[in-house]
């Protein structure tokens, strides 16, 4: 019989450790977190998902480690928070990215599998077992994930010398003791292990959303925090668009610097350093045909969805301040006000999450992001009895930011269709592919443990990728089809299965072909000879607002090809598709968000951006990426310089 508790509480700040010195907020701002318990969690803390590693390459030194699982922390709940015990900073980011990841699993259904690290001595993608989490290892103003170390690195840094409310002139700023920080790292680390290739730097919506989803996770988990919102709400009145740190992100941080700004970002509002007043954000539609800095672009999304919030909240208790409009809502008002923001920020926070499921897996654009919430909400609730659909419309539209080919702004519009476009034969191929999963998909639901889920699944996504690739005779998912009709089958899924050119400026680019392609002698059966890879093959199990349980299973294909011109300038570019069975439909295919290889014009508008012609003089090569046009992935070191 099992006798361990469910879950562990541990203490913590709700907003930042200067909210503890000020006599306003210092009573709501620590609290008991309640995290997942783990058995063999082990001093560092040293979990199933990440380890802590205190070492501080300043001083050179390794603080001594936190055992969570000893007498002293055990019967007080935890360390007692403090800027000035290392342990207690061990705790509290090992705390908040724990809370982080279980909103992740809760909400896709499934458990989180770390991006798998490049190993340069063996060549090899090797597998991930926890993330590394460093609390003290820069002595700057920065905090950032580390692809390449599969790790989050926490920095250090002294306040500026300006004197405002907030924060001690020349004082220590922790950024691992700021909750929203820690949790926009460990999102960027969780981003990645659902769609490695958001971090290509293909559009200015890229790593707008990078930052932007970051900060979306980040606060929407601030209202999760009882205390903390009954009190912010008593002070508005029970007015979200007034003034209140529910929406203000990176707030200490942000004074601390030397200009003194203010929260780093707001979604609600933001300091303006004319007046030096917080001022309410006002929709505008120009600002995303305008704005392309990745977090001035990003802010310009967590506005919109937290548009889409207020919306909500507002509709929902209009009824609650009719009835208070000549009074100041009392105690028991601001507690059904509070659960009312809580229980739309939870699910607001599921419909983001989920949304990840329903977007291509690279090049993502914001009006592909709202197709994607608009879609995972219609699964979690097909009537919309609350108006979340119609919220996210109104707070995109308002905003200008549309998606690309759609007849109109409705739901049904908007929502990604089932594949109609398919012929027979078509239809009988995803048929066959669905017939595969049914009988290895057991196997992965059997799993429990990630370290098997992870092998199960690559011995899956390697048969899988056999059997589209045509290399699986014995399967013969292109039957008695010719390869004309085989071609056809690919391009639906974004993919191609010749080498083709593409045109830019009245310039042609052409695939560059391997030398080991241009050798083998396939014969005359069918092959996909651009190299594309089988990503995820993953089982999801998630709950409806209604209740129900949808089982789906999520299969992401990408194909990556090099065009080269005349003179020699070569760029990377991907097609592909992210394919959603229905379990319980015996693995129909529900959607397929598919992005084609073969668009020139998306090609182009590619090549607009990464040559600068469509940034307005911003050096993206400086600071936000590394490599040269071929391989452009973001650098959250450069991207997160300045403002975390």
């Amino acid at each position: 019989m099992n006798n361990l508790p469910a879950y562990r509480y541990l203490r913590g700040y709700t907003i930042d450790p200067a909210f503890s010195t000020q006599l306003d907020t210092f009573g709501v701002n620590e609290t008991f977190y309640r995290i997942r318990w783990e058995a063999d969690l082990l001093p560092g803390p040293i979990g199933e998902y990440f380890e802590v590693i205190d070492y501080d390459p300043a001083s050179g030194c390794f603080y001594e480690p936190v055992d969570l699982n000893s007498a002293e922390v055990l019967s007080t709940g935890g360390l007692t928070p403090s800027e000035g015990n290392p342990r207690f900073h061990q705790q509290f980011v090992y705390t908040i990215a724990m809370r982080t990841l279980e909103c992740f699993e809760r909400a896709l259904g499934r458990k989180v599998i770390w991006c798998r690290r490049y190993d340069a001595e063996s060549k090899q993608f090797l597998p991930v077992d926890r993330l590394r989490i460093y609390p003290h290892a820069l002595r700057e103003a920065n905090a950032y994930y580390d692809p390449s170390k599969k790790a989050l690195l926490f920095g250090l840094f002294r306040a500026g010398s300006t004197i405002n409310n907030v924060n001690y002139p020349g004082g220590v700023v922790f950024t691992c003791l700021a909750p929203d920080i820690v949790a926009h790292e460990v999102t960027h680390a969780i981003l990645e292990s659902i769609h490695p290739h958001f971090d290509e730097n293909t559009n200015p919506d890229v790593p707008a959303f990078h930052e932007a989803f970051a900060d979306l996770i980040a606060l929407l988990q601030r209202f999760m925090l009882p205390e903390f919102l009954v009190h912010q709400l008593t002070h508005s009145r029970g007015k979200l668009d007034e003034f209140t740190l529910l929406g203000e992100l990176g707030t200490q941080f942000g004074h601390a610097l030397e200009r003194g700004q203010g929260a780093l970002r707001g979604a609600i509002g933001q300091y303006n350093p004319d007046t030096k007043r917080w001022e309410k954000i006002k929709p505008n539609p120009l600002e995303y045909q305008e704005k392309l800095e990745a977090h001035d672009r990003g802010a310009i999304l967590v506005a919109t969805v937290f548009d889409a919030f207020v919306r909500l909240y507002n509709h929902n208790t209009r009824d609650l301040f009719l009835i208070s409009e000549k009074n100041t809502p009392g105690p028991e008002l601001i507690g059904r006000l509070a659960r009312e923001a809580a229980d739309i920020a939870r699910h607001l926070l599921q419909i983001c999450i989920q949304a990840l499921d329903y977007c291509p897996p690279f090049d993502i654009t914001f009006g592909e992001y709202l197709r994607a919430l608009i879609t995972a909400d219609f699964d979690l609730a097909p009537s919309d009895e609350q108006g979340y659909r119609i919220a996210l419309i109104e707070a995109f539209r308002v905003r200008g930011i549309y998606p690309d080919r759609v007849n109109t702004l409705s739901v049904e519009s908007l929502r990604w269709n089932q594949p109609v476009n398919f012929n027979p034969k078509e239809t009988l191929m995803l048929a066959e592919i669905g017939r595969f999963l049914k009988d290895y998909i057991r196997d992965l639901i059997d799993t429990k443990k990630r370290d098997k889920i992870d092998k199960v699944s690559d011995l899956i996504q390697s048969k899988l990728h056999q059997i589209i690739s045509g290399a699986d005779e014995n399967f013969g998912l292109y039957g008695d089809c010719d390869e004309k009709e085989s071609a056809g089958f690919l391009e639906k899924l974004g993919m191609t299965s010749k080498y083709f050119s593409l045109e830019y400026e009245g310039q042609k680019y052409d695939a560059v072909v391997p030398d080991e392609t241009r050798k083998s002698k396939y014969g005359k059966s069918f092959r996909v000879e651009p190299p594309f890879q089988v990503h995820n093959v993953r089982p999801a199990f998630r709950y409806t607002r209604e209740g129900r349980m949808e089982e789906q299973v999520l299969v992401t294909l990408t194909q990556r090809v090099f065009l080269k011109n005349k003179d020699g300038a070569t760029i990377s570019f991907r097609g592909g598709c992210t394919i959603i069975f229905r379990m319980s439909d015996d693995y129909e295919v529900e959607y397929i968000i598919s992005k084609s290889i073969l668009s020139n014009r998306r090609f182009a508008n590619q090549m607009d951006y990464q040559s600068g012609k469509t940034t307005q003089g911003h050096a993206l090569h400086d600071t936000m990426y590394e490599g040269d046009m071929q391989d452009q992935h973001l650098s959250f070191k450069h991207l997160h310089q300045s403002t975390f």
